[in-house]
């Protein structure tokens, strides 16, 4: 017996690709399974006013390597943050992200103490290397042109907790994350 073919399948197929195709294009629609968005529904405002500069960050190294053999020393990087822009005042914040690899390393970075102090200001806690966090009302603002001095250490809090979790020949690299959130002036 002959294998036959159904042409009225495929005129189907042809048909709807057909209607998708005119359904996206029609009227600046965006057709997806559940819904259809015309224009700027939503009512959207874009701003014609953009930040002309960015954040500049500059200092020590933004990636560091720590082994399990730290007794007590900090080991600190000093950073300078500049906001370049002429017309956008920049909320800083500050983040580390541990590399994957190493020795120990998720053990090691959850065992170091993080600390920043902002233009000489006092030390403030971060957490662990392993979730160094500077935001919220931590965070600091630089204007238009300005910069700022960051110190970061990274730290043993408690160093009879840290010699008996074994982490001797422990090796972790983090990376520092500066972010900023441009607010127009």
């Amino acid at each position: 017996m002959a294998t036959q073919t159904s042409t009225k399948k495929k005129l189907a197929i042809a048909g709807g690709s057909l209607l998708l195709i005119a359904g996206v294009t029609v009227g600046g629609a965006l057709v997806t399974a559940n819904s259809t968005i015309f224009d700027n529904v939503f009512d959207t405002k874009i701003s014609d006013t953009t930040a002309d500069g960015e954040l500049k960050v500059t200092g020590a190294p933004m990636s560091n390597t720590f082994t399990g053999e730290m007794d007590g020393e900090a080991v600190t990087g000093y950073y300078t943050a500049t906001n370049t822009s002429t017309n956008a005042t920049l909320t800083v914040t500050l983040a580390s992200q541990v590399q994957p690899g190493g020795v120990n390393g998720a053990q090691l970075a959850g065992a170091l103490d993080t600390r920043v102090a902002i233009e000489g200001g006092p030390l403030v806690s971060t957490g662990k290397l392993a979730d160094m966090r500077l935001d919220g009302a931590d965070s600091f603002e630089l204007a238009p042109g300005a910069s700022a001095k960051v110190r970061v250490d990274v730290f043993v809090d408690d160093a009879a907790a840290f010699h008996s979790a074994g982490l001797d020949d422990s090796k972790v690299t983090a990376d520092y994350l500066f972010n900023s959130i441009a607010k127009s002036n």
